[in-house]
């Protein structure tokens, strides 16, 4: 027998061993299904979308159903409802919902940072753009400006804003205008409304079109000082406590797939094939001019937004609690330790 013989024969067998290591050591369910919630017309759970649609659930022997429910605040009561264990939402509304008697918990990021940003339209002026924030919100005074709905965090956010730059509520008119393509063609089509605080893809049917502009980016780290205390917990995983706990070994292999996810869509080389993935479900109205493209350019920018680790910022998590208590859109703080569960990474 050669050496050369027995070295192959050696290194064959050490790389085996060390992919039965590697495959003893990778978390596994036992063929639960997860029901996570999904966005419509966004890129919503992007991290479950991916999981579902490339396989990385079964890698990890559970099943991912994604459930369409456009709103974080429905995503919660069906969560506590029990028709969905992984909510997508807020750590506002999460501390709400907890204050209001359901025993949930954040189990992980989705997004790290704050996704609002004010736009206005092409026609509007804005005398003190070049001033930068906040002297370019005083624009706005007298102006109607679209939130997602009423009482929303994004109407939070600009009371802030327009506080910061001396103004208040009463300066401004606010108006229900949905998501964000119905929120463009309010803005834009039946002007409605002359400027909106809402998220992506606003942003860029806004860059595509140059139909609107942009006033103050939180995407970009402008505006006011508690859109960077909250970075590491802008858009958190919620779940039912009883649900995780109940659930160690499945909360492993999701937690796998999650980061398996993140880190594919994040490859670059896999970018065609995730614009494919969502090509069915991020449409525009026909009258967008070469829509392919603004989904695509959509797309990019939104996947660095997303965590790669699920990872939540316990500080953040305070400091979101902090600023709904001060703005009263919470009637009481909750605790950290309450509000994330203690094995989230």
């Amino acid at each position: 027998m050669s050496l050369r013989w027995t070295s192959a024969v050696a290194g064959a067998f050490s790389f085996f061993l060390a992919l039965s290591q590697a495959q003893a050591q990778a978390p596994r369910a036992n063929g639960e299904t997860i029901n996570i919630q999904q966005y419509m017309g966004t890129t919503g759970n992007m991290h479950a979308f991916v999981a579902a649609k490339k396989g990385f659930c079964e890698k990890y022997n559970f099943h991912c159903e994604l459930k369409i429910i456009n709103s974080g605040i429905l995503g919660l009561q069906t969560l506590v409802g029990k028709s969905i264990d992984i909510a997508e939402t807020g750590t506002d509304l999460t501390a709400a919902t907890i204050n209001a008697g359901g025993d949930v918990v954040i189990v992980g990021t989705a997004i790290n940072s704050n996704v609002l940003f004010v736009v206005a339209r092409e026609d509007v002026p804005l005398p003190d753009k070049d001033k930068g924030y906040p002297a370019i919100v005083k624009d706005l005074k007298g102006l109607k400006i679209g939130v997602p709905a009423r009482g929303a965090a994004a109407e939070v956010y600009m009371n802030v804003m327009l506080r910061d730059a001396g103004l208040t509520d009463k300066d401004v008119t606010y108006v229900a205008v949905g998501g964000p393509q119905t929120g463009y063609t309010s803005l834009v089509v039946g002007k409605q409304v002359d400027a909106a605080i809402l998220f992506e893809p606003l942003k860029s049917l806004c860059l595509h079109t140059k139909k609107c502009k942009m006033v103050v980016d939180m995407l970009s780290g402008e505006g006011p000082a508690i859109s960077k205390l909250v970075e590491g917990a802008g858009v958190p995983l919620v779940a039912r406590r009883e649900f995780v706990e109940k659930n160690p070994k499945l909360m492993e292999a999701f937690y796998a797939a999650m980061r398996d996810a993140a880190a594919w869509m994040n490859d670059p080389k896999n970018f065609d094939e995730l614009d494919a993935l969502y090509k069915p479900t991020l449409s525009f109205s026909p009258d967008i001019p070469d829509a392919d493209k603004l989904r695509r350019d959509w797309l990019k920018s939104s996947i660095p937004a997303y965590s790669k680790t699920l990872a939540v910022n316990r500080q953040a998590v305070k400091a979101t609690i902090d600023f709904g208590i001060a703005n009263k859109t919470l009637d009481k703080p909750v605790d950290v330790k309450t509000i994330v569960w203690d094995k989230a990474p």
